[in-house]
């Protein structure tokens, strides 16, 4: 349901950071679902669907992207970040991209990139990057692959 706040994901503090892109939204989430994380952008970042013996995990951020995918997405769709106004023009968009590749290919060499860019282990260390991935493997599908088995 919608009441209260979101169940923490296990594993996630309270508030972290993770990589978005995205045009589309979820704005009213379907009967039955709950909401599993929300920020000041989009009430649902994540979500657990229900559906007969199903259970369906999504996350409207990218946590299986890198650093490198990251600035490769940006690149892409370079022209549309600049119209919303998030960077001045293409060439902070590109040193903006740059930084994040920087930071991908050494991130222990980098802290400095770390700390301009304002990001935490919670996007740096790919484990805790993925841990949405891995909470639906570990909480969902291992054990209904066990009841099976």
């Amino acid at each position: 349901g919608r009441g209260g706040a979101p169940p923490r994901p296990p594993g996630r503090p309270p508030a972290w950071d993770a990589p978005a892109i995205h045009d589309d939204a979820v704005i009213d989430p379907p009967p039955g679902s709950t909401v599993l994380a929300g920020n000041d952008r989009l009430d649902v970042q994540a979500i657990e669907i229900r559906l007969g013996d199903g259970v369906f995990w999504g996350t409207q951020y990218h946590p299986e992207l890198d650093l490198d995918e990251v600035a490769a997405m940006l690149r892409l769709s370079a022209q549309g970040v600049v119209e919303a106004g998030l960077c001045p023009d293409e060439a902070a968009l590109h040193a903006y991209a740059d930084a994040l590749r920087d930071l991908h290919r050494a991130p222990e060499a980098r802290p400095d990139l770390a700390w301009r860019l304002g990001l935490t282990a919670e996007v740096l260390v790919p484990e805790r990057r993925r841990r949405e991935i891995a909470n639906f493997l570990d909480r969902v599908v291992r054990p209904s692959a066990e009841r099976r088995g």
